[in-house]
């Protein structure tokens, strides 16, 4: 029966790393798979076979990655000879070696995580990887960038982590999302059967704290739409932004973004949503046509229908990031001058628009389905049955509100 050990082999420049790799034996026939993984002489336990965990923290961290995947690599090796063994069938050791080669790589939590990002960004799922981004970052910033396997993820962890991001001055929603975003994350990964659920998010906050109100009123809508303005400058522009959010029944900055002329077809714009695919449809308005031909000439050579983004080389993701920065800073300049107690954002336009709906007499249904949320469960149900003609019938009557 084949056999399998770990080995360490030092560097010959002094002071530096040396290599482990796994040995595997089988008929006096030896062969050496590199792990990918290097250490000083000094971490080594040449007695034992195992890592020492010696130095500072973050050193301490990444030779417990270390030491996982060693660990790791181990019980694949071992589960394919004992495979291959139960067949009692014939078998080289090189093709313990080409059977262990064609694994994944050991996933660790920041690798799984990175490698879910650029899942979602080649499936165009921009606003989730960014989501994602976002959560790994700052949980690495807490971690001082050292790696973390998933044996080591426990409550503890998580716990300190909670207390790491209120100690920075982070509000209870802001927590909750990155705390939030791991969980699904680290589900993920359960549901791969890259680790067990051991239930580690159970003593943080993970929910919904109560907020100022960001949706305004019609009356505060029609304060918006009637403040003076100089025609073409960047307040104009915002004012201009965040009445079309409204009227194309909340849409979020990111959509208006890529909306495009060619979404426009036989009196219905139809797009995907940037954050979950999924297409919508909405009733082509006056309202909406007499803004976006006020900045037609800007768009005169652009597939895009507003100019968000001018330039097609890549940096298109950067180009709305910085317009919907700018936008929302001048936006709440309008606010000011609407006399508005809250900041104006493009976000308080999808607020808006959900809750005048629903001021209306509108079903939550009709409401869920306008704004595209498919992940509210307690609508979902619903959803299916909701004609999108009422959608565009509720939508139109909550313009002639505004308008008249």
């Amino acid at each position: 029966m084949a056999t399998v050990r770990i080995k360490f082999r030092p560097s010959s420049a002094e002071g530096k790393e040396g290599v482990l790799f796994f040995q595997v034996i089988h008929r006096r026939t030896v062969r050496l798979v590199n792990t990918g993984c290097h250490i000083h002489p000094v971490e080594w336990d040449g007695v034992a076979s195992s890592v020492r965990k010696v130095g500072d923290g973050k050193r301490q961290a990444w030779l417990d990655v270390v030491a996982y995947r060693l660990k790791w690599g181990v019980g694949q090796l071992t589960r394919i000879i004992a495979a291959k063994e139960a067949e009692k069938a014939e078998y080289s050791v090189d093709d313990v070696v080409a059977e262990y080669g064609r694994l994944p790589e050991c996933q660790t939590f920041f690798g799984f995580v990175r490698g879910m990002i650029v899942s979602k960004t080649m499936a165009r799922r921009i606003g989730t990887a960014k989501t994602y981004s976002d959560a790994l970052s700052s949980f690495s910033s807490f971690r001082g960038g050292a790696d973390i396997t998933f044996d080591a993820l426990d409550c503890d962890i998580i716990s300190r982590y909670e207390s790491w991001l209120k100690a920075k001055g982070l509000k209870r929603n802001t927590s909750s999302c990155y705390l939030r975003t791991l969980r699904t994350l680290y589900l993920k990964a359960v549901d791969m059967g890259l680790t067990s659920d051991n239930d580690i998010f159970r003593h943080v906050f993970t929910g919904f704290a109560k907020t100022t109100k960001r949706a305004l009123p019609v009356e505060a809508i029609k304060a918006i739409r009637m403040v003076e303005l100089k025609e073409g400058s960047a307040l104009a522009f915002a004012r201009d932004i965040f009445m079309l959010s409204l009227y194309l029944q909340g849409m979020s900055f990111v959509d208006m973004a890529y909306l495009k002329k060619s979404d426009i077809r036989n009196g219905l714009l139809q797009y995907s949503r940037m954050k979950t695919g999924q297409t919508l449809s909405i009733s082509w308005e006056k309202p909406m046509h007499d803004i976006v031909e006020t900045y037609s000439c800007l768009t005169e050579n652009s597939p895009y229908l507003l100019p968000i983004i001018t330039k097609l080389d890549g940096t298109e993701r950067r180009q709305y990031e910085k317009a919907e920065h700018n936008v929302n800073r001048n936006l709440k300049k309008v606010g000011e001058m609407a006399g508005l107690h809250i900041p104006l954002t493009t976000y308080v336009a999808r607020h808006s628009w959900a809750s005048i709906m629903r001021d209306m007499g509108n079903d939550i249904s009709i409401v869920s389905k306008g704004l595209g949320h498919e992940d509210i469960k307690t609508t979902q149900i619903y959803l299916s049955t909701i004609d999108t003609a009422v959608v565009m019938k509720a939508n139109r009557k909550l313009l002639g509100c505004i308008l008249k």
